[in-house]
């Protein structure tokens, strides 16, 4: 069996002195605790770093570590937002069993497919989200562009016959 490092992350908000809030990312393993063990929709989610203090986070922000590191050797966690070397840009999310990375609404691949794409972490969609507005749509270079138009011609040709 293989071995794999199980952890995740989460953002704790808190008031600072002057009123303002501030967000850090606490790093560990998670525990879904409710108000005398009922795990009902009162409950709250803890983040325990190095397995002794717990911190209450955002349960909206709880992404899990995908076992892969960028091209600077940072860990890469659910809701990142990564560039490939290509130029395309996507978010990490976990569907049908496995880390993928979205392009769109349509558009994934395993994130296990793109490890060798020199892949850099550009931010994650809840600090960053205006990088998910400019990323939807992969970038196409011209030669993918001319190729499509090729096939619209023949199969605009073979529909008249």
């Amino acid at each position: 069996m293989a071995e794999r490092e199980i952890k995740y992350r989460g953002l704790k908000t808190f008031q600072i002195f002057s009123g303002e809030e501030k967000s850090v990312w606490i790093y560990g393993f998670y525990l879904k605790r409710g108000t005398y063990g009922d795990p009902g929709p009162q409950a709250h989610i803890f983040v325990y770093e190095n397995g002794y203090e717990g911190y209450r986070v955002d349960s909206k922000t709880i992404g899990q570590f995908t076992g892969l590191v960028d091209s600077t050797g940072k860990e890469i966690y659910e809701d990142d937002i990564i560039s490939l070397e290509d130029g395309q840009i996507g978010v990490v999310t976990f569907h049908g069993g496995c880390f993928m990375l979205e392009y769109g609404d349509e558009m994934r691949q395993t994130l296990y497919d793109t490890q060798n794409w020199n892949m850099t972490i550009l931010g994650n969609r809840f600090e960053n989200p205006e990088l998910l507005v400019k990323s939807t749509i992969p970038k196409k270079n011209e030669q993918d562009v001319q190729e499509l138009e090729t096939q619209n011609y023949y199969s605009e040709l073979t529909a008249r016959k």
